[in-house]
């Protein structure tokens, strides 16, 4: 009892708050990135720190398969029955031996031993020493064979599941395959959009640059910037103001192939968060409107929140309801089906998501965006356009879903999306295909599809 008192009383440091995280996440199925958004605009860490934690999640998670690689193999059978607190903790003092640069290793067995002392007993405090000094002095487990094994090979020591690691050796090939997973493993950047009739782009890189950021714009010419580290978007005034919002380049430019004009009707048939939704709405406004569809209940208020709260828009009008079935009437000019998908293009992003993941997922998501590709066609009228994007690369949700569907719809056709892209996106199809290993963004998939 005494003990939790003092935990209680003692504010968490970086790597405390990092490794509390990180348990609940493996412990309680937690997001990982719910979970980092809200620790760290609960917290009073510094910038600095703040940075550190999200370095520690996010790293740990991208390269867990390898760094349970080198721990196993010294643990040996002692690996399996570790409590899970001190898993975690040989995970991130491993990852600032093995990875990162900015953490001396003496430094990184020092602090785990602490936190060892603290979430376990003297005997698991003393492995800890033992299993991180060892990596400290440059020992390594060998990796698996890449030539006997090149699956394992890669799904190791880029940290991937295996049936992923074929999926994409399948489709790309050796060298293609190992770019892309050492892209997901790759921190990205925070990158922000300055909100249409607040700031331009070059008045919020200022006003970043005004609260000890970097802000640079984004490296494919789109509509974004890229901000250095230190900035936390909960504790941001510009962000509480709604002078910006989150979002990724590859993402941003989704809505230029809608394309949407001043005074156009637009639907958002999945809308949450809101980052394409409020795109839409400062192309549309103060002329037109934007209804913003979105199935789940909680993520509609945080829906409605954003765009009629923090961004205060009039015409952007938040209702709960499945684009499966609308509960909407058209027609529309412009409707985005942004369709849920398996996420596979932002596993550098949401890094837990790769372990949670399987391959049935695919399937079962292509089953589901298929059917909001159908429930939202209708309301789109004669002559007006409809947009159909994932943050996935996989065939089975991308072009597989465009190309039945303008089978069964001849009234549809598809159109050119490069016209309306910045010309590092475009591609030798009509396709947006923007991914992270040849873009430095998520990896998005997007068709423009017409009604004649």
């Amino acid at each position: 009892m005494r003990r939790t008192r003092q935990r209680e009383r003692r504010p968490a440091g970086a790597r405390e708050v990092a490794l509390q995280i990180l348990a609940a996440t493996e412990s309680r199925r937690a997001y990982s990135d719910r979970l980092l958004e809200s620790r760290l605009r609960e917290s009073r860490l510094s910038p600095r720190d703040a940075s550190l934690v999200t370095a520690l999640v996010q790293g740990t998670l991208r390269h867990r398969a390898l760094l349970d690689h080198h721990l196993a193999s010294f643990a040996g059978e002692r690996w399996e029955g570790l409590p899970l607190w001190i898993r975690q903790i040989l995970r991130m003092g491993a990852l600032q031996i093995l990875v990162m640069t900015r953490v001396p290793p003496s430094a990184a067995v020092d602090e785990s031993v602490k936190l060892a002392k603290k979430y376990g007993h003297p005997g698991t405090a003393g492995l800890v020493n033992a299993l991180l000094r060892r990596l400290a002095g440059g020992e390594r487990a060998p990796l698996p064979d890449a030539a006997a094994d090149p699956v394992g090979h890669l799904a190791t020591a880029h940290s991937h599941p295996r049936w992923l690691v074929e999926r994409w050796l399948a489709r790309y090939g050796t060298e293609e395959t190992a770019s892309l997973l050492q892209a997901d493993n790759v921190e990205p950047s925070v990158s922000v959009r300055a909100s249409g009739g607040r700031l331009t782009t070059e008045a919020l890189a200022q006003a970043l640059r005004a609260e000890g950021l970097t802000a640079e714009p984004a490296r494919n010419g789109g509509p974004v910037l890229l901000v250095g580290e230190g900035f936390v978007a909960a504790r941001s005034p510009l962000f509480r103001e709604g002078a910006l919002s989150l979002q990724d380049e590859a993402e941003a430019v989704v809505v230029a192939i809608l394309d949407p004009r001043p005074g156009e009707a637009a639907l958002d048939a999945a809308a949450a968060p809101g980052g394409k939704a409020s795109q839409i709405a400062e192309a549309v406004l103060p002329g037109g409107f934007v209804v913003a569809l979105e199935r789940h209940g909680s993520r509609a208020r945080a829906l409605r929140a954003n765009l009629a709260g923090r961004l205060s828009f009039a015409r952007a009008w938040t209702v709960a309801g499945d684009a499966a079935a609308p509960p909407v009437r058209g027609p529309f000019d412009r409707v985005l089906v942004d369709a849920p998908c398996s996420g596979l293009g932002v596993l550098r992003r949401r890094a837990d998501a790769r372990w949670r993941k399987d391959e049935g997922a695919i399937a079962e998501m292509a089953a589901l965006q298929a059917r909001l590709l159908e429930g939202a066609a209708p309301l789109v009228r004669p002559g007006g356009i409809m947009v159909y994007s994932v943050c996935s690369l996989e065939p089975e949700e991308t072009e597989a879903i465009v190309i039945p569907f303008l089978k069964r719809h001849p009234e549809f056709s598809l159109e050119d999306a490069r016209p309306f892209l910045p010309p590092k996106f475009r591609g030798d199809d009509f396709f947006l295909r923007a991914t992270p290993h040849k873009h430095g963004t998520d990896g998005v998939f997007a068709a423009r599809i017409a009604r004649r």
